[in-house]
């Protein structure tokens, strides 16, 4: 996703391997905290940003949330300030008063009160940080500030959380295998749905071959959706499986009709 970010990182390869504990995303998961439940909570978010980063090739931001991590099991550390990144001018004054309404909901108590909630939003509001820094993938920016706005209102502040989009992903015909550009957006629905109360996750077919068949395979691929977001950090009561197969397209066609658009999974959030 991020071409140059990964084009530099390969570059620089043999320095990588001298300095991988610079990235030693595990490391920073595992390490033992005896810290506050938000320092615990916190200490998991910033790991995650940590892999997902690494995983794109921005070694710089994985280093930085790997050491965020780190930091959390020695004291409780702060939000970054919107001054430490270079965000485009047309966004500083809305992230600075996001970030001032973070901190008065932490002087509320919001961090003892709803450890889980606060560690969501300010490792949200980090990662809407880097991403508008970085400032080319509308996408992300928007997944990012959803994820802080739901812990933040999870805290009791306001405003409430805007409605979280439905996401839809697709599927090669005959097959319930996650395309790259499946779990690129599923790795979003999973930052989303950790501000949601339930994922509505339905599978869904084009009504080329037997209604029964397609049946199933509308359910593998909801279950193969509910399995990468699970692995990427949803917790399983969270997420409600179904299968609609051919009944319900998303293109009206006549049947025994091949339609990508209708190869697909929906996920809901509610």
């Amino acid at each position: 996703m991020k071409f140059l970010k990964t084009a530099v990182a390969l570059s620089a390869l043999p320095l990588l391997a001298a300095c991988a504990a610079n990235w030693d995303v595990d490391g920073a998961k595992m390490a033992q905290n005896d810290g506050s439940a938000f320092q615990k909570e916190l200490q998991s978010e910033y790991a995650r940003l940590a892999g997902l980063e690494r995983d794109e090739g921005d070694w710089a931001d994985a280093r930085l949330f790997v050491n965020k991590a780190l930091a959390t099991t020695k004291g409780e550390i702060d939000p970054q300030m919107v001054s430490e990144r270079s965000i485009p001018e047309d966004k500083v004054a809305e992230m600075s008063a996001a970030r001032e309404k973070l901190m008065a909901a932490f002087a509320a108590g919001g961090k003892e009160a709803t450890p889980n909630a606060a560690a969501r939003a300010q490792a949200g509001f980090d990662c809407w940080m880097q991403e508008q820094e970085e400032n080319f993938q509308p996408d992300d920016i928007e997944a990012c500030k959803k994820y802080f706005m739901a812990g933040l209102n999870d805290m009791g502040a306001k405003p409430v959380a805007p409605k979280m989009d439905d996401i839809v992903v697709y599927f090669d015909f005959n097959s319930a295998d996650l395309t790259d550009e499946a779990k690129g957006l599923l790795v979003k629905a999973s930052m989303m749905g950790r501000g949601a109360d339930a994922l509505m996750v339905d599978g869904h077919t084009d009504t080329k071959g037997d209604a029964a068949y397609n049946e199933a395979l509308a359910l593998s691929r909801a279950q193969a959706v509910s399995e990468f977001l699970k692995a990427h950090g949803i917790a399983a009561k969270s997420i409600r499986v179904g299968a609609s197969g051919e009944k319900v397209n998303a293109v009206t066609t006549g049947d025994g009709v091949e339609e990508a658009r209708n190869r697909r999974v929906t996920v809901k959030f509610k």
